[in-house]
């Protein structure tokens, strides 16, 4: 998952944590620019609870075609690309599963 953010979308891994009893582990990611991106990492998946709202989340990215070309030779699915009010946007499920809406600043 962690490689997915760094290569996609340029980011590092600027801060971790780990447990003490090494239930979880924490990731910051930032690009350097942009406030960062945190992913928790649970020893034991949690059960998806019915009624669970979050179907996605987004990035805006200084270079979308960079971003799409990489989820491209990554063989990542594009799952949709559109043009709204003039933006460009596309969603890709990265390694995961989860679903990410990319949009062009």
């Amino acid at each position: 998952m962690i490689s997915f953010y760094q290569e996609i979308f340029n980011f590092k891994v600027v801060e971790e944590f780990a447990a003490h009893d090494g239930s979880f582990h924490l990731y910051f990611l930032s690009d350097g620019q942009r406030p960062k991106l945190e992913l928790i990492v649970n020893r034991e998946p949690a059960l998806q609870e019915k009624g669970d709202t979050l179907s996605h989340y987004g990035f805006f990215v200084d270079d979308y075609h960079r971003v799409l070309l990489a989820c491209r030779v990554a063989q990542l699915p594009i799952l949709e690309e559109k043009l709204i009010n003039g933006l460009r946007q596309f969603y890709v499920q990265d390694p995961d599963g989860h679903y990410v809406e990319v949009n062009q600043v």
